[in-house]
C-alpha cells in the first residue's frame, strides 16, 4: 500500500489567556505541523468559550485562536474546523449578555468567522472522502442545552454524502461512539450515579444507532474522528474504527484529563482504504 495523505485532528484546544492557554496552543500546533500533516481538521471547541462569556470577550478569544493559527499553520496545509458546543455565542444568554437578536448570534459567529455557508461540509483530497458534521443540536426552548445529533436537514444531507465509493472519514465535536464516557463523570458523582450508568445525551450521538445503519450500507466510511470528552479512546463497531481523541487543551489547561494527556490525533490514509492513527503528546507542562 501507498500513503496518500496525513492530516492532523487537534480537537478542543479551547484557548483562553488564563492558564498559559494561549502557549499551549501554540505549542501544540507547532509540534504538531512538525509532523508535516497536508492537511488539518480541527475537531470543535475552540476558544474558551463563546457559550457563556460577553462579545467582547469572545472577540479576544477568536482573534488569539486565529492568530495561533495564522502564525503555525499558515499556507502549510489547508485547515477545515468543526463546530463545538463552546463555539455557539450566547448558549448561556445570562453569562453572555446577549439578547438573541445579535447578528452573530448562536452558530452564525463560527459560520463567520471561517466564511462558511455551513455548520457540516464535505472535501475530497488523496483520493479520500471527509465528511465534517454538526453535533450540536441546540433545544428549541432556548435554554442553551442541546443534544447530540444530526437533525433532519444534516441527516438527509449526510445520507447523500454517503453514496460514493471513495474510502470516507467522518469527523464530528462529540463522538458517535465512545467508550470513555463512561469515564466521563467525577469520582463523587460515580458514587451516585453508578448504580445507573447511563450516557448524557450532551456528550455522544443519540442518533448512534441511525447513522451506524447508514454505515452498514455504505461500507465506505472507515474512520469516525471526534474529540469533545477529553480522553482518548478506540472502538471497532461492524467495520467501522471510532476513534475519540484527547485534547489539546488536556483538562482545560489544568494538567491531563484523568489518564489522557494534552495532545492531538495524526492519521495517515493509504490508497487501499485503510489508515493508521496515533495520539501524539507534545510535552505540555501544566
Amino acid at each position: 500500500r501507498t500513503r496518500v495523505l496525513r492530516f492532523a485532528h487537534p480537537t478542543d484546544t479551547h484557548v483562553e489567556p488564563e492558564h498559559r492557554g494561549a502557549e499551549g496552543m501554540r505549542a501544540a500546533f507547532e509540534h504538531m505541523m512538525s509532523q508535516k500533516p497536508e492537511l488539518v481538521i480541527t475537531g470543535g471547541d475552540l476558544p474558551f468559550t463563546t457559550a457563556s462569556v460577553p462579545e467582547a470577550r469572545s472577540r479576544a478569544l477568536w482573534q488569539s485562536f486565529n492568530g495561533i493559527v495564522k502564525d503555525t499553520v499558515g499556507t502549510s496545509a489547508p485547515i477545515y474546523h468543526t463546530l463545538g458546543n463552546h463555539d455557539v455565542f450566547g448558549r448561556d444568554k445570562k453569562a453572555s449578555h446577549a439578547t438573541g437578536h445579535e447578528p452573530f448570534y448562536g452558530k452564525q459567529w463560527f459560520l463567520d468567522n471561517f466564511e462558511y455557508q455551513s455548520t457540516y461540509q464535505s472535501f475530497e483530497k488523496g483520493g479520500w472522502k471527509f465528511i465534517i458534521l454538526d453535533s450540536i443540536n441546540l433545544l428549541p426552548d432556548g435554554s442553551g442545552e442541546f443534544r447530540c445529533k444530526l437533525g433532519e436537514e444534516q441527516m438527509s444531507w449526510f445520507k447523500q454524502e454517503l453514496k460514493t465509493d471513495t474510502p470516507t472519514v467522518v469527523v464530528s465535536h462529540a463522538p458517535i461512539i465512545s467508550v470513555v464516557n463512561y469515564f466521563d463523570t467525577d469520582d463523587s458523582q460515580w458514587e451516585t450515579d453508578g448504580p445507573n450508568l447511563k450516557v448524557q445525551t450532551s456528550r455522544m450521538h443519540v442518533d448512534c444507532r441511525e447513522i451506524h445503519a447508514l454505515f452498514e450500507k455504505h461500507r465506505n466510511v472507515k474512520l469516525c474522528l471526534a474529540g469533545h470528552i477529553h480522553q482518548s479512546d478506540r472502538c471497532d463497531y461492524h467495520g467501522v474504527t471510532h476513534i475519540t481523541d484527547g485534547a489539546v487543551s488536556g483538562a482545560k489547561w489544568k494538567g491531563p484529563k484523568r489518564y489522557t494527556p494534552e495532545g492531538y490525533g495524526m492519521i495517515d490514509l493509504f490508497d487501499d482504504g485503510t489508515f493508521e492513527h496515533q495520539y501524539m503528546t507534545y510535552g505540555w507542562k501544566a
